[in-house]
């Protein structure tokens, strides 16, 4: 074994406590203060109705609701700001052994706290559910069973109303599910609003089995529970979208520690499930394939993996896709490939016809900046430069590089052309990884109360002003 080896060895042996510097990196001090900065300029814009929300000309744009210099629509950020800060120093402070109970209570917590932050969305909840305008998967309920719809679902298309004629059909079978529940509505909207928050979950589960560290865990946990994006368009269904494919990430990272079959299998059956749902997210196995990667030259303590676990993944993975696809044609006709292939021919169409790409592969980052929060953002290029440096040592550093590689090629390849802060909602959450990174490696708490202060109040002032779901 050689000596570098060796020596990274005895590096990753060490507790993540252990390893964060007692002093402030100053890297860290100036890029939060530049994203705090960046938030309150960009909150006085919205207020005053100068933020750009979009371009006529490109085809998209969401509109201003309320008039300019509407201040008392920030007073929900304050008791949300004040409960998550109290939060954070109780999770903090509880001993490892209630990280269980510690995480169910934030995911309880958040609800209510989320939903204040909605106290002056121009729309309610139940509004948004009905309206075939803004959210037209749940109307075909009320017009076929469950049965009937995935049954005929290849003949039934030209029917569906706009967006569920465009989307894959697992969107609209989420509100059969719902639907089933006997829930309202309003029961909907706030039933969508806890399975968006599943993608938290998932994020604390890969960074925990990636890393083992708690704090770092946690950070990506609170920040993906307040990424201002997902709170603009809850109930949409875009809000769930980076649900199955982290998923999908937890059980290959589980594999990567285990070996264990059943989470290869599961991996199969949870890409199947987001093809179903939602396929843009697909694009995040390049982040796969990083960490498989990584794990076969070596990895950490954590995760490493041979050739031939690589071919066993692989071939698991494959077979529980198959009978996934193999399930869905005998038991209800449905060909997920036909249903994919008109709902990407649907979508290049549109652009091509509606919306310029020379013009939105630059404003796109604008909106995906909109959507991820200014202050997590302004934590993206020291990320970089760290990850940089410890790629081929530290897992984080390797999730910001090809989480940033992934938002290049989304950008690039034109897939989304204006609308970035809602389809690109996937890819934010995914990158408030290298933010909460960053603020895990000191021990000093301001930092990440900083940020997450920030996004609190970008959330609570843009949901107020802008029409981002309009009924």
């Amino acid at each position: 074994m050689s000596g570098t080896l060796l020596e990274r060895r005895r590096a990753s042996a060490r507790t993540p406590e252990q390893a964060r510097p007692e002093r402030l990196p100053r890297v860290l001090a100036w890029s939060v203060a530049a994203g705090a900065a960046a938030t309150l300029l960009a909150v006085l814009a919205l207020l005053l109705r100068e933020l750009p929300t979009g371009s006529r000309l490109g085809g998209w744009t969401y509109p201003y609701v309320r008039a300019a210099g509407s201040w008392a629509v920030l007073w929900p950020a304050v008791p949300v700001i004040a409960a998550v800060l109290g939060l954070l120093v109780l999770s903090r402070r509880l001993p490892a052994r209630l990280d269980a109970a510690a995480v169910t209570g934030w995911l309880v917590a958040a609800v209510p706290l989320q939903l204040l932050l909605r106290w002056y969305a121009p729309s309610s909840l139940a509004g948004i559910v009905v309206s075939d305008r803004a959210n037209s998967f749940y109307s075909p309920t009320r017009r076929w069973s469950a049965g009937e719809f995935i049954r005929g679902y290849h003949e039934l298309v030209e029917q569906l109303p706009p967006h569920a004629r465009t989307n894959m059909p697992g969107k609209t079978m989420l509100y059969y599910l719902l639907d089933a529940l006997g829930l309202t509505p309003a029961g909907m909207g706030t039933a969508v609003l806890v399975l968006s928050n599943l993608a938290a979950l998932l994020l604390y589960l890969v960074v925990r089995d990636l890393t083992g560290d708690r704090r770092l865990a946690l950070y990506a946990l609170v920040l993906c529970l307040f990424a201002p994006g997902r709170l603009h368009f809850v109930p949409i269904l875009n809000a769930v979208a980076p649900v199955p494919i982290l998923l999908a990430l937890w059980l290959h990272v589980r594999f990567l520690r285990t070996r264990h079959r059943a989470y290869a299998l599961g991996l199969g059956a949870a890409v199947y499930l987001t093809l179903f749902f939602e396929p843009s997210p697909l694009i995040l196995g390049l982040v796969f394939a990083a960490l498989l990667a990584f794990a076969l030259r070596g990895g950490s303590d954590r995760v490493h993996a041979s050739w031939a676990d690589t071919a066993r993944l692989a071939a698991l993975a494959v077979a529980g896709f198959a009978a996934c696809l193999v399930a869905m044609r005998l038991l209800f006709g449905y060909d997920i490939v036909a249903g994919f292939e008109y709902v990407l021919a649907d979508a290049n169409r549109f652009n091509d016809r509606w919306r310029p790409y020379g013009m939105w592969v630059t404003r796109n980052l604008w909106y995906f900046v909109l959507c991820a929060g200014f202050a997590s953002c302004a934590l993206l290029p020291a990320a970089a430069w760290a990850s940089v440096r410890r790629v081929l040592v530290h897992p984080m550093a390797l999730l910001t590089l090809s989480g940033l590689a992934v938002l290049a090629l989304l950008d690039l390849l034109g897939m989304n052309r204006g609308e970035t802060v809602r389809l690109w909602i996937f890819i934010a959450v995914f990158l408030e990884l290298p933010a909460a990174w960053l603020c895990a490696r000191t021990t000093r708490l301001w930092p990440f109360a900083v940020v997450t202060s920030a996004l609190i109040l970008q959330a609570a002032a843009a949901t107020a002003m802008i029409g981002f779901v309009q009924p």
